[in-house]
């Protein structure tokens, strides 16, 4: 038996894309492989690739990122424009000593 822990990213669609992108390639995948002896799932909840321009159109980009943080909660990253050093740092540091 196994458990999912989803894991929502948060900044604009514009922004932080090399950090976004950094944790989907590297950090997640690192983490899955550690969480996966625990029977654990990671789940990363990124939705840049998961809204479509219909559903922007329709105005449902709010409702939607609003169940999927729901849903991951409580693991949350939020990334807002300034200290990015500071943040990927601190971004890794928890990452790295997170104890399942």
């Amino acid at each position: 038996m196994s458990r999912s822990v989803r894991i929502f990213l948060s900044s604009t669609f514009r922004d932080y894309g090399e950090e976004r992108d950094l944790l989907v390639r590297k950090v997640f995948p690192n983490l899955r492989a550690k969480l996966k002896d625990q029977f654990i799932e990671l789940v990363d909840v990124d939705l840049r690739w998961g809204i479509t321009v219909e559903q922007a159109e329709r105005g449902e980009v709010l409702p939607i990122c609003l169940a999927e943080i729901d849903r991951a909660r409580p693991y949350f990253v939020g990334m807002l424009v300034g200290r990015r050093v500071v943040l990927r740092e601190l971004l890794f540091q928890s990452i790295i000593h997170l104890d399942f």
